[in-house]
This record gives C-alpha cells, sequence and structure tokens, in this order.
C-alpha cells in the first residue's frame, strides 16, 4: 500500500474520532448550559472533520477508510450548518436576576397548563435554553 493511500485511511479514521469527540463535548456543555460565547473553535474542529475526510477521498484509501470517513463528514458539516442557519440573538430587554417574573402561559412537561401567576411570592429560578438551533 502507497505512503498516500495508508495517509488517506488514516484521515478517513480520524475524521469521525474529531468529529465524534466534538459532539460529544459540544453537548455535555450543551447539558451544562456552559457553551462559550466565541464558539470558533468548536467550528474549526467540526469543520476539521469533514476537511479530514474529503482529503482521505482525494489523498485515496482503503474501503474500510473510505466507509469511516463518510460519518465523519456528515457530522462534521452537521453543526456549522445549524450555527450558521439559526444565529442566536439576545432580547432587547432580557429578564434580569432579581427582576419580576413576567406573565405568561405554557404547556409543561406533564402536558398541563402552566401560569406563571401561580409563582407569585415565591423565589424561582428560571432558566431558558436552546443549545444553539
Amino acid at each position: 500500500m502507497s505512503a498516500r493511500k495508508k495517509l488517506g485511511t488514516v484521515l478517513g479514521f480520524l475524521a469521525p474520532l474529531i468529529a465524534v469527540t466534538t459532539t460529544i463535548t459540544w453537548f455535555r456543555l450543551a447539558n451544562q448550559v456552559a457553551l462559550p460565547e466565541d464558539r470558533t473553535l468548536f467550528v474549526v474542529f467540526f469543520l476539521l472533520a469533514p476537511t479530514a475526510g474529503i482529503a482521505a477521498f482525494i489523498l485515496g484509501t482503503k474501503w474500510y477508510g473510505g466507509i469511516a470517513a463518510v460519518p465523519g463528514i456528515a457530522i462534521g458539516l452537521f453543526l456549522p450548518f445549524t450555527v450558521y442557519i439559526s444565529p442566536q440573538q439576545v432580547a432587547e430587554n432580557p429578564i434580569k436576576v432579581g427582576d419580576q417574573i413576567p406573565y405568561f402561559v405554557a404547556i409543561d412537561d406533564q402536558g398541563e397548563l402552566f401560569e406563571s401567576a401561580v409563582l407569585k411570592g415565591t423565589p424561582v429560578l428560571i432558566k431558558f435554553f436552546r443549545a444553539h438551533w
């Protein structure tokens, strides 16, 4: 096997490894509500995965390196795509610590109607979070 094909096969396996590792890290931080303000490093790593996968095909790879490269390309492009199509914006007048809760009605996790008025007089922590998409 040529050196180019060996490198291509290694890159084919490296692509999903980078993509999955970055995805796991992203969702762990999202679960902890700890995603960084500047997501550039995540975008770089997510784009590194498809770059490695495409490079595997350009250099040539064994069939199994090509199979491994495909999910690396797909996963690596998915999150940057979602970041691109759904930028988050901060509200003009966000709720701050110590503010009174605004009145709202919503469906709770049990499928029941919830009114914020039932919380009147009770200290409450409200956390609105939608990851990044």
